[in-house]
This record gives C-alpha cells, sequence and structure tokens, in this order.
C-alpha cells in the first residue's frame, strides 16, 4: 500500500503518496473489526493473598471486543507541484473484557486503548516522478486497565481501574517514486509518540470497604516507530502487482508504572505506583497482493500477509494473548461517477494458538491457552474534484 495513489486514504500507509494526486481528493470510511479469543485448559490456582478466592477452570468463552473504526483523508491540489494532505485514523486500540468471576482476573479483566491521529502533509512532486510528503502527528490517547484486589487480611475481594489520557505529538515522512513507467517504490517512516498520560485509580465499594483508596495516576508510554518499504509493478494495463514489508519498534513497550499521588493499598508500608512487564521486541509485518482493473468502473485486489507478534512467550499475558497471525484479503471497487467510487473489502485474519502462563508468589498462578482469529469488514467512499 505504500505505493498506491488510488485514493486520498493511501496517505496513512505513506505521506509520500501525497504528492502524487492530480486532482483534490477525499476518503471516508470506517472498518468494522471483529476478533475472536477464546481460552481453553485453563488452570488457576490462589497465591499467599488470594488462597481463598474461588478460580473456574476448564475453559473461557469469547473475551474480545468488536469495533467500528471511522476514518476519513483529504488531499488538496495547491499547484502543479505542491500538495497538502490531513489524515484522521485510529492507528492504534484494544478492547478486551473478562467477567468479573474470570480465573484470571488478578492479572487483568478489562483493558481499553483509543487513539485518534490527526496527520497533516506537504508533498512536492518533481519531476522525474518523486514524490517527498512530511508532517507532523498529532495523537490523543485514552487508556484504562481493570484488574480485581485482593483482601490482605482474609476472604473477599475488589476492582481497580486505572485509566488515563494524553495529547502528544510526533512526525511522519515518505517518498513515493515512479521510478520508471509501471515500475513504483515507496519508504515512509512513522516516529515513536511519547505520551505522558494524565488520569486516576479509582476501587470499587468492595475494595474501598477492604482500605484501598481512589488515588490521582500518572504514567509514560510510548507508541512504536516503524519504517515501511514498498514496491509494485504494472504487468499490464489491468495487473499490478504490489509487496511492502513493514518493521514496528515494538520495544518502547517494556515496563508499564502508573505512579500515584498517595498510597492505595492497606497493606504494609507505602505502595505509592504499580507496574506491569510487557517487554514487547520488534516485529515485521510482511504483504503480497495484486490488483486487476476489470474494465472502466470496476477493479478488484486480493493479498496475504504475515504479521509477526512483537511479544515473547515468557511476558505474554491475559491482556493480549497475541501471537503471529496471517492475513487473507479481498475487495473490490465501483466508480459510481468520473468523481465518486467506493469500495468494500473484506480481511481474515487466522492466529497461532497462544499460551499464557502467569506465576505470582502473592497472586497464584494461571496458564491457558488462547486461540483466535479476526474479521475485518471495510467500506469507504472516494472523491475526486
Amino acid at each position: 500500500m505504500s505505493t498506491l495513489s488510488t485514493d486520498a486514504s493511501t496517505m496513512f500507509y505513506n505521506p509520500g503518496t501525497v504528492g502524487q494526486y492530480k486532482e483534490t481528493s477525499y476518503s471516508v470510511g470506517g472498518t468494522l473489526i471483529m476478533p475472536v479469543a477464546k481460552a481453553k485448559n485453563i488452570e488457576a490456582s490462589g497465591g499467599l493473598v488470594t488462597n481463598t478466592q474461588t478460580f473456574n477452570t476448564g475453559s473461557y468463552k469469547d473475551m474480545a471486543q468488536d469495533a467500528f473504526v471511522p476514518n476519513a483523508h483529504a488531499v488538496w491540489k495547491l499547484n502543479d507541484q505542491l500538495n497538502l494532505g490531513v489524515s484522521i485514523t485510529s492507528p492504534w486500540g484494544l478492547v478486551t473484557d473478562y467477567e468479573p468471576d474470570f480465573a484470571g482476573r488478578f492479572y487483568g479483566t478489562t483493558s481499553k486503548i483509543k487513539t485518534i491521529n490527526i496527520k497533516p502533509v506537504l508533498a512536492y512532486r518533481f519531476d522525474n516522478g518523486l514524490s517527498i510528503g512530511a508532517g507532523p502527528q498529532i495523537q490523543q490517547m485514552d487508556a484504562s486497565l481493570a484488574r480485581s484486589v485482593p483482601n490482605l487480611a482474609g476472604a473477599g475481594e475488589g476492582n481497580s481501574e486505572v485509566s488515563g489520557d494524553s495529547v502528544d505529538a510526533g512526525w511522519a515522512a515518505g517518498i513515493n517514486w515512479e521510478v520508471i513507467d509501471g515500475t513504483k517504490i515507496g519508504l515512509s517512516y512513522n516516529s515513536e509518540i511519547k505520551h505522558e498520560l494524565d488520569g486516576k485509580i479509582d476501587f470499587d465499594t468492595a475494595a474501598n470497604a477492604l482500605g484501598y483508596t481512589d488515588r490521582n495516576a500518572t504514567a509514560k508510554v510510548a507508541t512504536p516507530e516503524s519504517i515501511t518499504f514498498g514496491v509494485s509493478q504494472e504487468l499490464s494495463s489491468q495487473w499490478t502487482v504490489m509487496a511492502d514489508a513493514q518493521w514496528t519498534n515494538w520495544n518502547s513497550i517494556d515496563t508499564l508504572t502508573f505512579n500515584y499521588d498517595g498510597d492505595i493499598s492497606p497493606q504494609a508500608g507505602t505502595q505509592s505506583s504499580t507496574s506491569d512487564e510487557y517487554k514487547w521486541g520488534s516485529a515485521w509485518f510482511a504483504s503480497l497482493g495484486a490488483r486487476y482493473q476489470y474494465d472502466d468502473n470496476w477493479s478488484f485486489t486480493g493479498g496475504v500477509a504475515f504479521d509477526e507478534s512483537p511479544i515473547k512467550t515468557e511476558y505474554r499475558n491475559v491482556r493480549l494473548p497475541d501471537s503471529d497471525r496471517y492475513w487473507v484479503s479481498l475487495g473490490a471497487a465501483y466508480k459510481v461517477a468520473d468523481w465518486a467510487a467506493v469500495s468494500l473489502g473484506y480481511t481474515h485474519v487466522f492466529a497461532n494458538s497462544a499460551r499464557v502462563d502467569e506465576t505470582d508468589t502473592f497472586l497464584g498462578s494461571y496458564a491457558a491457552d488462547y486461540d483466535a482469529h479476526v474479521d475485518i469488514i471495510a467500506l469507504q467512499a472516494n472523491f475526486k474534484f
């Protein structure tokens, strides 16, 4: 996708494509993401402070949540060589939700991460077909993480939710170059965005009764930098083949620490922070696809991809039991008029089985095997003037 300039949405993948548009273009659309993740072979036991609790074992129903993600893009023609583009997307998101009796509830119950990204791009196209685009990224993040908390003096438990939001900035740049007629290359870079979340930790009535105290909270987290390279080749007036490779530096997700403005726990001493270790690593995404221009109105696309998980087995947890994935995609576009077109795409994502095995002296142990897949439907309208 880093080489295409078929509609304004391609600037999401590569800002360099913005310079290739010969008309003012708009795209608006939405994506329905329908994940399924189920746990089986569950084993759980209590630790020093949870040994009086009950843990359901066996299997667990779907904990992944569906999401609808809108997007909008625009490219304005300023002169023969200079274009301005704006892209509004939600590049990072996560919603997983377990029931209150979930066996691994002391490690996590509900996890929500949502982002809104605004990317203005200024692009210049040289006479040799090379387009260079760059601009800032302004990103808003909302995050909340919930889990159960134990009674440190006996039976009983409650629930906690730590949440925060932030608006911070990074940048993006890219090139798109038709090296020779029919052959294009694309290269793009998205910087990491360092967020400083500001929020609070809330405990429910049951947890307050056990001595837990609501506090203000802060945390630092960074979305990853990424580099994408792509090439496309027109085989004929109807067929184009494309390949992309993307490296994402997920090492930015290491240890997530929330700091509080006071003691939150009834235990001896002071607990003014909590931390979760993630220790993610860098990961690759590689795709291969083709586009077929059937006639003046209809075009069809298809492709496959490999999506490497950044999560190491020893650090995989209940919040995101992720694994390597394989994508299969099909799509169709129809030109309604010279100035308008609609497109519809479907993707099925196959995921390898993932093993979660968490152990803590105080909280106990939880282990399970997760099976997952994802269905994605995307609808988009494109306009040119």
